[in-house]
């Protein structure tokens, strides 16, 4: 718990953090960092290590200062740049969970099965703007007793946790 506390305030809500995989073992931070400067601003680079052994996994993260730079990166290199000594070009994507941040995106669970898009986006409504907002089905469209809901700003979110 103490490492994400830090790292809060060590970046900025915007902040985006990317997962690169195909990145050769003995590349550097300050290499891969060099690298995405080409195409995007970039705040870090944190290879990804081996917990044991700590060496190189042949992947890292990399924070950009927003969603905006983010995207340049991935545009400019998932798929389309190969690293000197990697087989393969650069996998560049959004790391876990952090689409769902960027979103304001909240899951809800323990609904009833029986209940409607209307009657979730009444309740939550009151506590902003609603800009999507799907319940999971399943195989025969019934409902799974949970749904994703997607606010306007992180504000309205927190409100509705």
């Amino acid at each position: 718990m103490m490492a994400e506390g830090k790292e809060e305030s060590k970046f900025s809500e915007e902040s985006v953090k990317l997962f690169v995989g195909q990145v050769p073992k003995r590349m550097a931070e300050d290499e891969v960092l060099a690298m995405f400067k080409e195409f995007a601003l970039v705040d870090e680079v944190n290879i990804i290590r081996d917990k044991a052994s700590r060496a190189p996994r042949g992947c890292c993260f990399v924070i950009c200062p927003s969603r905006e730079e983010a995207d340049k990166a991935v545009n400019a290199c998932h798929n389309k740049k190969t690293l000197p000594g990697a087989s393969s070009p650069l996998q560049v994507k959004y790391a876990d969970g952090e689409l769902e941040r960027l979103e304001h995106k909240l899951f809800i669970g323990m609904l009833p099965k029986n209940i409607s898009e209307d009657e979730v986006s009444d309740l939550f409504s009151m506590y902003g703007t609603i800009k999507d907002l799907q319940i999971l089905r399943g195989s025969q469209q019934t409902s799974k007793g949970c749904a994703f809901l997607k606010y306007e700003t992180k504000e309205q979110a927190l409100a509705a946790l």
